[in-house]
């Protein structure tokens, strides 16, 4: 029975663990902290759990609105960080039972890559069956499967011995909500902070060194976002860099280029995310090592040692979960069989649980005027789309780009209610070769988010009687 290895519980580990048992494989996997990774106990879970919580605050603030009367609303801070801990644990322990039912062996420690085919155990490593390591010890299988993780950068401009400097981790167990949160880059991480925190009653500033909030995205998603940013009270600095940051009474007190100040409780440093690569012996086995200490591997998930394989946000961007899902059944796939799968990088979508959401997949406008690639784009505003209105959320709208004349689907970018959602019809059009009459020619029920989808579609082949 062929024997394979994991250095790494978070998505792309876990799910390489499972597909390789899946496939008639012994497999062990080795894993620091707790099983899920950074995503489940550190990333996507927790935020948005705490999403969900600010969401339900502001509707029950927005009840008159809708003709509901509500009375005082308050938040519950301690239920409300204590929600987010109790899911995330539900669900850590759902991976846990998927890999206890698929017979993966757990080890919790540390972990390095000693050889091809080889990871040396710390002294302290727990055993599946319960044994504790007081000397450390090596597991020896056919393949090994790296994916430990990335982890948030710490900028040295910081003061990180001072507890009102955070990134994302310390954000996540905060006691209390800051009367000023300052928050310095406009990702993904920083944006949907800054959506969570504003409506829990903090005062938001972010801060971002490029011209616009969400750099990876479309400019027309970017300067959609930073208006409804102003809307909701939450201050954003774009193209403006931070020089200095200082602690005193007041809080913290960043000094920007141009010589404006922000002065905030607690600081978010949202600046990226490095790999976990440094110190475990990948260099030292004779694996390749590319700039920013990402793990260089081929699109079968394969590094410069036979044997040895990488996936997930360790093997280089995009560092996202799902992809880290795909990355980690591919490599596994090989791994066992010894088979060339190779991944497929056609359309990864991208969501961003800010307020209000944002995602893209596959061409977007902006990518295809860089690439030269001759398209068309299709689109509306969801102020016209019945379902939005009536929820009261109808700022935004659905961009599709395709090949000229209503050909082929290439890409799309959304900004509004639930797009998060709603993109995920377009990436299946991206990805099955679809054209824009393939999307314009499917009903879409009335009166629905989704039809925001099909009038654009419409619009884009001259058939649009809903936008103008």
């Amino acid at each position: 029975m062929t024997k394979i290895l994991v250095l790494g519980g978070g998505p792309a580990g876990y799910v390489a663990a499972g597909r390789a048992a899946q496939l008639g494989a012994e497999v062990t996997l080795v894993e620091a902290r707790e099983i899920g990774g950074t995503c489940l106990n550190r990333g996507c879970v927790p935020t948005k759990a705490m999403v969900a919580g600010a969401e339900r605050l502001h509707e029950a603030r927005r009840g008159a609105d809708y003709g509901v009367v509500t009375g005082a609303v308050s938040l519950d801070f301690d239920a409300f960080m204590a929600r987010k801990d109790a899911v995330t644990s539900r669900l850590r322990d759902g991976v846990a039972h998927l890999l206890r039912t698929r017979k993966v062996e757990v080890v919790t420690g540390r972990g390095t890559l000693a050889a091809r085919g080889r990871i040396r155990l710390e002294p302290g490593a727990t055993l599946p069956d319960g044994t504790v390591l007081a000397q450390g010890a090596e597991l020896e299988g056919d393949a090994v499967i790296l994916a430990t993780g990335s982890e948030p950068v710490r900028m040295g401009l910081f003061d990180w011995d001072d507890p009102r400097i955070l990134t994302s981790d310390e954000l996540l167990h905060i006691d209390h909500v800051p009367a000023s949160l300052a928050i310095v880059g406009g990702g993904v991480i920083g944006c949907e902070f800054a959506s969570v925190f504003n409506r829990l009653g903090s005062e938001v500033s972010v801060v971002e060194m490029l011209p616009q909030l969400l750099p990876g995205e479309d400019q027309r998603v970017g300067r959609t976002l930073q208006q409804s940013f102003k809307k909701a009270g939450i201050a954003v600095h774009v193209k403006t860099a931070v020089e200095s940051a200082e602690g005193g009474g007041a809080g913290v007190a960043l000094r920007l280029a141009g010589g404006a100040e922000v002065v905030a409780e607690c600081v978010l440093v949202a600046v990226g995310r490095r790999p976990v690569s440094a110190g475990l012996g990948y260099e030292e086995a004779g694996v390749e090592v590319g700039p920013g200490g990402f793990v260089v591997v081929d699109e079968t998930c394969r590094t410069s040692v036979d044997g040895v394989f990488a996936a997930g946000d360790v093997a280089g961007p995009p560092l996202l979960a799902h992809w880290a899902y795909h990355q980690g059944a591919v490599a596994a796939g090989n791994a066992v069989t010894g088979s060339r799968l190779e991944v497929d990088r056609s359309v990864v979508p991208s969501c961003v649980f800010s307020s209000p959401e944002v995602a893209s997949c596959g061409l977007t406008e902006d990518r295809a005027k860089a690439a030269g690639v001759e398209h068309e784009v299709a689109g509306v505003r969801f102020n016209g789309n019945s379902k939005a209105v009536c929820d009261g959320d109808a700022d935004g709208f659905v961009r599709v780009v395709c090949e000229p004349g209503g050909g082929r689907v290439l890409g799309a970018s959304l900004v509004g209610p639930h797009v998060t959602e709603l993109v995920h019809e377009l990436a299946l059009a991206v990805h099955r070769g679809l054209t824009l009459e393939d999307v314009a020619g499917a009903i879409h029920a009335h009166p629905t988010l989704s039809e925001a989808v099909a009038e654009a579609a419409l619009a884009g082949v001259g058939r649009g009687v809903h936008s103008v």
